[in-house]
């Protein structure tokens, strides 16, 4: 993995962003290098003072620069390699999850009575049916098309069956390693891939296998192989996971780091060799073709002890399109300043903070330079005018990482965005694939042709009942995504059923009252089946699920039905199981899915407050999405912002693209990303403007500064510094309005040059508002050290304003007007406004606001 210096070094180049910040800051260091020549030479002894702390400003925001561009790479890489991670994990793991179900459909069809006794027949030198068996093979494949060929082999390697009539002609003999492989292995099933002579026209072939044994004495008399549609399937992943304009490769390697599938085969062929990512490193630079790539490389996931073979999803881009903004990224700005600043992270709300700080510590500075300005003589102009270009600087600079700040935000928040949409896709998608699998079981398993057959002679015996429930045990412990399976008559009554988790209904003698039983009687072919609305049944203790259908058709005619057969999908927990396995591990990330257009929810994960059977109210945005598409938004829910992904049912295969079977469901993921904070008016401060300063006369300098909302001055001739109030010590004992002491050097003329310890009082005595003993661990302001008539105190204020320069005549003394009910008012000054109207400042008398606390 890259150290931070080689990760910026390598990807900021490829960064717009990066470019602009950098760009924009290096003219500002520039022009703050100008300013401070310029004190130096026009006013070297005034600008003494200053100039230290102009370089630890340049200093400060330059850390803030390296922090800021060295965080936006991260983000932008983060941003990237999410997308990169969710088409290299969601490729893998997709393929990983069909495969399970492949593993299941290889037991259960190499014991099927039908092919057992074909083969049977077969070895023993009888002749078998073969029109019949193929006749079965053909309605398997129409209902699983995930595969391409059915070959079914006795122990000399000679075809007895197969559904690809094309290939190889029956009673050939096929050399294969695969089928002596599979006769000697006692496990559930053989998975081979590669070349083999079992499908010669196709280079990676991934075979399914399983011997075939003698129901009766368990002998072996052949071999079963299901050959998968790799290509097929691989090439419907890429493009589900594709977008356009997409310059990503998505491939799939062996553990060779060989290509044996790819999105996008004129860039990467099969066959090439790629370099992968490190295990355990989340994303690389790679190299291919003599361009460099960022690449992330993934593990399949296990699926019910399931991991396959070792193949890896890879996912690559070039790093030249690596950062390039998206059409969609447009749009999710146009979302992020829809909601403004209560959206900040954690992260860019440490680098908006710390640039504030820096700003505050260098207005601090000006309003020092600014009062120096005025106690001394000497340049006091060129002073005032360096001090000026020095304020405007610092406001520029800060403004330039403000933005900066904003484009790490937008990115951090369109990351969360991108991949919340993309798990919403995975939620659906796995759906889908899931229930098209049910709708393939019901179909199967309705043709069990020793089912047919009890179920054609009529009069079922108690035997006979017993029979079909061991075959329905049977398949129900291998597929335990169905809670039971029942079969019925074609009066709708339940004459078998498998109960997996021996819950206490007995549904056998009961009747199947529900319309999707009478619904699949009237099916026309054994390739239609029937499902019911997500509802309460009985069936399911009460609880909501689908029921799968098909009729079960005479074993002679299949025109005629004599009855059905229903599968009771263990929604509860399946559902919640796919939502589960996509979510990210983030506290309060929730999912959900939920029908349209009603709104009902139909699963839920346990840290969403939202319940199955709940109507929920989404964005309308969400629930018109056309079918196979998908949004993301930013949200407010329980005073919390989410990023939420959705994304509708698309279907998979035939299954709900055909007309067969229409339930519109979305599913939704919401990420927390901020809390909403509330705006409070109560200290809003009103920007004073203050007149232009006079050009001759008798002028005098006011020190403004901010308690609360309001505004107040001292004379700036009996103002000596401001500091920063993390120089205050507590002293305990003292009553609420004395915040501490600060020690304080008076290095003015007047001043005996060293450091002594001053009370600090606390500003809100000028106010109706309650002092607090405490405040000086949260105080954000400053304290101003000023001179009375019995010697120097420091004053808490909220904030520092300005220097303004006024006529005398607009300054008006109070005293011999208000006398002793002035309070702790000196002067008024007034403010003129540009709509005729003024605004009172009021100066402060320092020596009565000691006196006052003196009282109190």
């Amino acid at each position: 993995m890259l150290s931070e210096a080689e990760r910026f070094e390598t990807f900021s180049p490829y960064i717009r962003s990066i470019a602009q910040c950098k760009e924009i800051l290096r003219d500002l260091n520039g022009t703050w290098g100008l300013i401070s020549s310029i004190a130096e030479i026009s006013c070297p002894k005034e600008a003494a003072s200053i100039l230290p702390a102009m370089e630890a400003t340049k200093n400060g925001f330059r850390d803030l620069e390296s922090k800021l561009t060295g965080q936006l790479v991260s983000e932008e890489i983060k941003k990237t390699c999410l997308e990169l991670e969710s088409k290299a994990q969601v490729s893998i793991d997709i393929l990983v999850r069909n495969l399970y179900e492949r593993t299941a459909d290889i037991g259960f069809l190499a014991t099927n009575a039908d092919i057992c006794n074909f083969v049977n027949t077969t070895v023993q030198g009888q002749r078998a049916d073969l029109s019949m068996i193929n006749q079965l093979l053909d309605e398997y494949g129409s209902k699983y098309t995930v595969y391409d060929d059915i070959i079914i082999l006795d122990t000399d390697s000679r075809i007895l069956a197969r559904l690809d009539r094309n290939t190889a002609i029956v009673n050939q003999s096929i050399s294969d390693p695969i089928i002596p492989e599979t006769l000697h292995s006692i496990e559930d099933y053989v998975e081979s891939f590669g070349k083999t002579q079992l499908r010669p026209d196709i280079d990676r072939a991934l075979i399914y296998s399983k011997r075939i044994v003698d129901p009766v004495d368990d002998s072996v008399i052949g071999v079963l192989c299901l050959s998968f549609r790799f290509d097929n399937e691989m090439e419907g992943i890429f493009r589900s996971l594709q977008k356009r304009g997409d310059k990503a490769a998505m491939l799939l390697l062996n553990a060779n780091s060989v290509v044996i599938a790819t999105s996008d085969p004129d860039h990467v062929p099969i066959g090439r060799v790629i370099e992968a990512v490190t295990e355990g490193d989340d994303y690389g630079v790679t190299q291919f073709a003599g361009r460099e790539y960022l690449s992330v490389t993934h593990r399949g996931r296990p699926y019910q002890s399931y991991a396959g073979q070792e193949w890896y999803g890879h996912a690559m881009i070039p790093l030249q399109s690596a950062f390039t903004p998206s059409a969609a990224d447009k749009e999710v700005n146009a979302e992020i300043i829809r909601h403004g600043d209560s959206l900040y992270p954690k992260q860019s709300g440490v680098i908006a903070g710390a640039a504030k700080d820096i700003n505050l510590f260098l207005h601090r500075v000006i309003w020092n330079g600014q009062v120096m300005a005025t106690n001394e003589h000497g340049n006091i102009i060129s002073l005032k005018a360096i001090l000026r270009q020095i304020r405007s600087m610092g406001a520029r600079t800060a403004q330039a990482l403000a933005d900066s700040s904003s484009k790490l935000h937008t990115t951090m928040i369109t990351s969360e965005l991108r991949n919340a949409e993309s798990i919403a896709r995975l939620m659906i998608d796995i759906m889908d694939r899931n229930l098209y699998e049910r709708s393939n079981d019901c179909r199967w398993w309705a043709l069990t042709s020793e089912i047919r057959r009890i179920m054609s002679a009529g009069d079922l015996r108690s035997d006979d009942k017993a029979k079909i429930t061991d075959i329905l045990s049977y398949i129900n412990k291998l597929y335990t995504v169905y809670t039971r399976i029942v079969i019925y008559d074609i009066k709708g009554t339940i004459i078998a059923e498998s109960n997996l988790h021996n819950d206490p209904v007995v549904a056998v003698g009961r009747q199947v009252d529900a319309g999707y039983a009478q619904e699949s009687f009237s099916l026309r072919s054994p390739q239609e089946y029937k499902v019911s609305s997500f509802e309460d049944s009985w069936l399911y203790e009460g609880n909501s699920t689908y029921i799968y259908n098909a009729a079960i058709r005479h074993i002679d005619d299949l025109d005629k039905v004599v009855g059905g057969i229903g599968l009771v999908f263990d929604s509860t927990p399946e559902f919640k199981h796919m939502l589960d396995d996509c979510l990210p591990d983030e506290p309060g990330v929730f999912g959900l899915f939920v029908e349209r257009p009603s709104g009902r929810i139909i699963a839920s994960t346990g840290d969403s407050s939202f319940k199955n059977g709940q109507i929920f109210s989404a964005d309308p945005e969400f629930l018109e999405l056309k079918e196979g598409k998908g949004k993301s938004k930013i949200l407010l829910y329980n005073k919390k912002y989410y990023a939420v992904g959705c994304y509708s049912s698309g279907g998979y295969r035939e299954f709900k693209t055909t007309g067969d079977y229409h339930n519109d469901v979305v599913a939704f993921v919401f990420i927390p990303i901020g809390e909403k904070t509330e705006e409070t008016e109560s200290n809003q401060r009103e920007i004073i403007v203050y007149p232009p300063e006079p050009v001759a006369g008798n002028v005098i300098d006011l020190a403004t500064f901010y308690i609360g909302s309001e505004i107040y001055a001292f004379f700036a001739a009996d103002v000596l510094e401001a500091v920063d109030v993390s120089l205050i010590k507590t002293l305990p004992g003292t009553k609420s309005y004395i915040i501490g002491s600060v020690m304080y050097c008076d290095n003015s003329p007047e001043g005996i040059n060293e450091k002594m310890p001053l009370i600090v009082i606390d500003g809100r005595i000028l106010t109706n508002m309650p002092v607090e003993q405490d405040r000086q661990e949260k105080a954000t302001g400053a304290v101003i050290i000023i001179r009375t008539q019995n010697g120097q105190i420091g004053l808490l204020v909220d904030e520092l304003d300005a220097i303004a320069t006024f006529e005398e005549t607009a300054i008006q003394p109070v005293n011999g007007l208000l006398g002793e009910d002035g309070g702790y008012i000196k002067s008024l000054a007034n403010i003129p406004d540009s709509n005729g109207s003024s605004k009172i400042l009021i100066v402060l008398d320092q020596n009565m606001i000691l006196d006052a606390a003196r009282n109190r």
